[in-house]
């Protein structure tokens, strides 16, 4: 019966993301299969998630469970509803070559091991403190957290502010299971692993122009030894690797928006840009990021207005969320305070040791490689030999975030700051990982090639 459950949950996840999805390719003459499952994946945890927590607020039990699950059977018949069109097709391209057949089967084989070694693994003090235990809480309380959950100091520690698409899309399994079974739930991770670097692949073979770039990009992957190997990697149930994901995709498609002007590209832009703050509260700078680069795209491409219109997800999202949080009486977070009356010099001594924290960080050759040093490079190429307005999105989707990120430091309430750098800053480095690898496929085939468009073939 909990077999039976798993897949009736993924199921229905799926269901509903598929819909969205094929709602936005309406019209479009040629769908990629592996696109269409990787969106589906992504749009059907943020769907059912938030779906779960509004109706959460009205509904609790099998009737909440219901109601979510008539939602994602609506979704998927709008969307099979509106995809029938005499010109649209689905399409599986297949790789060509043996380099593309290698690194194709190569990718394959490492989706495999990495969804065995989530299995094989426990979930970490993240996965289990933050992350499982408001799933836990809402399975025992008929899908719904407890109010008080949010208003006790004692559970501070779980950072009960921090936004629900993971625990929800964990609630959603145990729900359909009948019992909250930790083994399960991490096959979430293992799937958003997989959905990420199929995405990968597709959008840096597009922005690229060459197929085996992006086949090359998605299989180095799980050789930065701390995606796999560390805690906070994929395996041990964070958020920081989905969170990495839909930035990517929110990324991409920027760029693949920023090529051709697709307005599918713009809308996918959107709705990853509303799911980065429903994951972590990180996302609110990355959505920060991806906004402003996105706002110059538009401004350039002269449709300001389709570009608000993608905002608005966001933001309904965003300040749902914080009225939320208020009206529950929710424990502030205590980590940061921007406060900077009387600390302008204790504040500025802190950037030199912060800058050299970073720097010790990325070349920690036993949590990254030579990854860092392969994305410095990348960046420094793109800046001094393309001159292209995608070359300079991707730039500013790597460099900015991690500006952002150190400085947010300048305000941490730590008694040791150095001390809140070392502990978290690998894990926020984590998440522009599949982003750097976007940007070092543009250089692999040595040419900007941003040629590609969003129905162009790609493997």
């Amino acid at each position: 019966m909990i077999l039976l459950g798993l897949l009736a949950a993924y199921f229905t996840l799926f269901s509903a993301g598929l819909g969205i999805t094929l709602l936005i390719f309406r019209g479009a003459p040629r769908i990629n299969i592996l696109e269409c499952c990787c969106l589906s994946w992504l749009f059907g945890a943020g769907a059912v998630s938030i779906a779960l927590w509004i109706c959460g607020i009205f509904l609790s039990g099998f009737a909440l469970q219901i109601t979510v699950a008539s939602l994602c059977i609506l979704f998927v018949a709008l969307g099979w509803r509106a995809i029938r069109h005499p010109r649209s097709k689905f399409v599986l391209p297949s790789p060509t070559g043996w380099l593309e057949w290698f690194l194709a089967s190569l990718l394959l084989t490492e989706i495999a091991l990495v969804l065995f070694v989530s299995c094989k693994h426990t979930l970490g003090w993240d996965g289990l403190l933050v992350w499982e235990i408001k799933a836990r809480y809402a399975f025992l309380n008929g899908g719904v957290i407890p109010a008080g959950y949010y208003s006790n100091p004692g559970r501070a520690f779980s950072h009960p502010e921090y936004p629900l698409s993971i625990p929800f899309t964990e609630l959603w399994l145990y729900l359909w299971m009948g019992q909250p079974h930790q083994f399960w739930i991490k096959t979430i991770f293992g799937t958003y692993y997989a959905a990420g670097t199929v995405l990968l692949c597709l959008l840096a073979a597009r922005v690229s122009g060459h197929r085996w770039s992006g086949l090359a990009v998605a299989t180095i992957l799980p050789f930065v030894p701390f995606l796999t190997s560390a805690p906070g990697g994929v395996i041990v149930g964070y958020a920081d690797f989905p969170l990495s994901v839909v930035y990517l995709a929110g990324l991409g498609y920027l760029v693949l928006f920023s090529v051709n002007g697709d307005s599918r590209a713009l809308i996918i832009y959107g709705f990853c840009l509303a799911l980065l703050p429903w994951i972590k509260r990180e996302g609110l700078i990355l959505w920060s990021v991806l906004a402003f680069l996105g706002f110059i795209v538009s401004w350039r491409r002269r449709k300001r207005a389709q570009f608000g219109i993608s905002l608005l997800p966001g933001l309904f999202l965003i300040a749902s969320w914080r009225a939320y949080l208020s009206f529950i009486h929710c424990v502030p977070s205590s980590e940061f305070s921007l406060s900077v009356s009387g600390k302008l010099t204790e504040l500025g001594a802190r950037i030199g040791p912060i800058a050299r924290l970073l720097l010790l960080e990325v070349s920690n050759q036993t949590d990254w490689s030579i990854f860092w040093l392969a994305a410095a490079l990348t960046i420094f190429y793109l800046g001094f030999r393309f001159y292209a307005m995608q070359s300079w999105i991707l730039i500013g989707a790597v460099i900015a975030p991690i500006v952002l990120y150190c400085a947010s430091y300048l305000f941490t309430t730590w008694s040791s700051y150095s001390a809140h750098v070392t502990s978290s800053l690998p894990r926020l480095l984590l998440q522009i990982v599949p982003a750097s690898l976007l940007a070092i496929a543009t250089v692999l085939p040595l040419r900007s090639g941003y040629r590609q468009s969003l129905d162009s073939a790609s493997p």
